[in-house]
């Protein structure tokens, strides 16, 4: 074997070598970078819009006003005490979200405890690849970096609680549905509707709640200062 074909072959394998390492390396920036962020969310994790809309509706369960604002009160617990006991990764902020009076832009929430009313508005091109609703970001230099596990451990807590939540409104609104109890009604919206219990009177009041299983039929016709009675497990209009 001639010495230019021998260095030929050796030359060819020292670039097959190259090449391999080269794309495992790429391999691992993909998997590590780019899949991380297109694959941030699952069941567990996905965002959860906690608008403030009044046909909020989380996991096919409507929700009455008096548990999104606790929703609300629980997520920024949440982030608080995450940005708290993360600190040293840097300045938290979540993407809560999209920005009304600015095109393709989110709203960001600090989430300090000291500056957790303060809102940051910021252009989409502006944030690194991969933000979006529910992302947390930490702040690094004049811009932002994506936190891929603290946007997964942040959610994944937060759907938790939204999940305890709904359970603790079925288990209230099932204690106000009280047999032979009457009920008139104020308002109603978005298949939800405002019941007063006349049976039910407390420091000089009468007890209200967002009904939320309510018989269609009845719910289309019903209007203000109509009279409901609720026996066995339904409710009925008072004749």
């Amino acid at each position: 074997m001639n010495l230019d074909l021998k260095n030929g072959i050796f030359n060819t394998l020292k670039e097959n070598k190259f090449v391999q390492n080269f794309i495992k390396e790429l391999s691992n920036y993909l998997e590590n970078n780019l899949d991380s962020t297109t694959k941030i969310y699952n069941d567990d994790n996905k965002w959860n819009n906690l608008n403030l809309d009044a046909d909020l509706t989380l996991y096919d369960e409507k929700i009455i006003l008096k548990f999104r604002d606790e929703m609300f009160s629980q997520r920024s617990k949440i982030l608080q005490n995450y940005a708290k006991d993360t600190k040293e990764k840097g300045e938290m902020f979540y993407i809560y979200d999209t920005s009304t009076n600015q095109n393709n832009a989110y709203n960001l929430c600090y989430c300090d405890i000291n500056r957790s009313h303060e809102v940051l508005t910021k252009l989409v091109e502006e944030l690194p690849v991969g933000s979006e609703l529910g992302s947390v970001l930490r702040k690094k230099g004049e811009g932002f970096i994506l936190d891929v596990e603290a946007t997964k451990e942040v959610g994944k807590e937060i759907n938790s609680m939204i999940k305890e939540k709904i359970k603790e409104q079925n288990q209230y609104l099932e204690s106000k549905r009280i047999d032979g109890h009457v009920y008139e009604v104020g308002e109603k919206y978005s298949g939800k509707i405002w019941l007063y219990d006349l049976n039910n009177v407390s420091g000089g009041g009468i007890e209200g709640v967002e009904e939320i299983k309510f018989p269609k039929d009845l719910y289309e016709t019903a209007k203000e200062g109509d009279l409901f009675v609720y026996e066995n497990g339904e409710y009925k209009k008072c004749e």
